[in-house]
């Protein structure tokens, strides 16, 4: 199962929890699993944008300077 999957399921456990020592143990795993998803998130975004600078270094890649440019133009 990702990362993400273990988060939400482990979320409607805690939100399905009914006895406070159950929602206690619940909310714990919930926790943890929303750390190493959020960790896993900010590891893959890093990975992306190290791809995109080392891309952008390259001579192909000046021409996706002006298409980043232009996009943020638009917006």
């Amino acid at each position: 199962m990702r990362k993400s999957g273990r988060k939400k399921k482990a979320y409607a456990d805690f939100m399905n929890s009914g006895a406070a020592g159950e929602r206690v143990v619940s909310r714990a795993r919930y926790k943890a699993a929303k750390k190493t998803a959020k960790k896993a998130v900010a590891v893959a975004k890093s990975m992306a944008y190290d791809r995109l600078y080392h891309k952008l270094e390259t001579k192909e890649g000046e021409k996706d300077v002006f298409k980043l440019a232009r996009a943020k133009e638009r917006r």
